[in-house]
């Protein structure tokens, strides 16, 4: 019987395609993988077109632009995703040395001194994907990523960053200076590796909704939601919102943390702007000192709301389920307009409860509690008690 010859590749290509066809599936690229594209924004005018290279390890290098007389760098892209090898920002005139990249050469475009504020501004329909660090090398500076078609974030982090602002607003600019950001659709979601904005001495949130699928951690966080004009660079009460009318859809919510999801930070300041729309909390949202929680929807409670120092909550209903709680070490103030629904524990040192309604079905402690509320329902078995 005659036997069958193999068919020879033609000067081996079959046989490399067949490798390389079968390296891609037996190592398919994950949506982290993916992302990993910065590019300018060819509609913008040249001074606003930073410069992409790569450092000699293969991270992506931003030479930025020229800093106003207000010391801000503004740098407009199509696209700023960033892969899990992270990026630089050079903010160095004569080479620097950083974590990630390696050494740098100096920054053509920083002749007249380096950048206080280098902003990020995406011109897309579709959202930034941050699943990396973004360093920036040499001198420290607020880095912001503004992208009105929302920003994803999956094991983002900062490094040498003075502040980060991740927002869905445009930036208003002002003789040099960075004014204020105009929001009025867009969401920021934090998944799958989370958030880390601890790098930074100050981390800021600005988006129409905001939606936590994983950890978030910070040192000082604001976050502000809603359609509004928030002014720039302020953090905590100082972040002034001025509400405007929004774009497009209404989302069903302003901020959504889940059951996996969750906010630690040494301070929080949280503030809901849109009337109507709520804030839900499955997850964890935890402080080792203050917290602010603000809204001018409803806020319900399903996870815990946690502060090792002072706790302020205010809203225009508040609904506390049962296994659910908000407590703090020391302060405790709870305020609405609208009823308090209590099936879980509120419980501080000094807790101070302000309603039209306070129905309680759980247990409302305090080691010293006053309770002002035209109407107070203590069911069967629930405790109102202070220690």
């Amino acid at each position: 019987m005659k036997k069958k010859q193999k068919r020879k590749p033609a000067h081996g290509l079959p046989c490399a395609l067949h490798w390389i066809v079968a390296l891609a599936l037996s190592s398919p690229l994950t949506s982290r993988q993916a992302w990993s594209q910065i590019i300018t924004d060819r509609n913008a005018p040249g001074q606003l077109r930073p410069t992409v290279l790569s450092t000699a390890n293969g991270v992506p290098l931003v030479n930025i632009q020229t800093p106003s007389a207000g010391g801000v760098s503004l740098n407009r892209y199509s696209q700023f995703d960033i892969g899990p090898q992270g990026a630089v920002l050079n903010n160095s005139r004569k080479g620097a040395s950083t974590q990630i990249g390696g050494a740098v050469p100096g920054n053509p475009h920083l002749a007249t001194g380096s950048a206080r504020v280098i902003v990020n501004q995406v011109n897309s329909q579709h959202p930034s994907h941050l699943n990396g660090p973004i360093e920036v090398a040499g001198q420290r500076a607020e880095v912001i990523v503004a992208n009105p078609a929302g920003i994803r974030a999956n094991g983002a982090s900062f490094i040498n960053a003075l502040g980060a602002t991740l927002t869905t607003g445009v930036p208003v600019m002002s003789n040099g200076h960075l004014d204020a950001f105009r929001v009025t659709q867009g969401m920021v979601s934090i998944e799958g590796l989370g958030l880390d904005l601890s790098g930074a001495d100050h981390a800021r949130i600005l988006a129409r909704a905001i939606e936590v699928n994983a950890g978030l951690w910070a040192d000082h966080l604001t976050v502000l939601t809603g359609s509004n004009e928030v002014k720039a660079l302020a953090s905590g009460a100082d972040a002034t919102a001025t509400p405007i009318a929004g774009t497009g859809s209404a989302p069903d919510f302003l901020l959504d943390v889940a059951a996996i999801g969750g906010m630690y930070a040494r301070h929080i300041f949280l503030r809901g702007t849109d009337k109507g729309l709520g804030v839900n909390l499955d997850g964890t949202l935890a402080t080792r000192k203050e917290m602010e929680l603000l809204t001018d929807g409803r806020l319900v409670v399903k996870g815990s709301v946690h502060s090792d120092g002072h706790l302020s909550v205010k809203a225009a209903g508040i609904d506390n389920a049962a296994g659910a709680q908000i407590v703090a070490r020391q302060g405790l103030s709870v305020q609405t307009p609208g009823e308090l629904n209590n099936a879980g524990l509120v419980d501080g040192a000094n807790v101070s409860v302000q309603a039209a309604l306070v129905h309680n079905t759980g247990r409302l402690y305090g080691d010293q509690l006053a309770i002002s509320a035209e109407r107070v329902v203590n069911a069967e078995n629930a405790v109102i008690a202070a220690r």
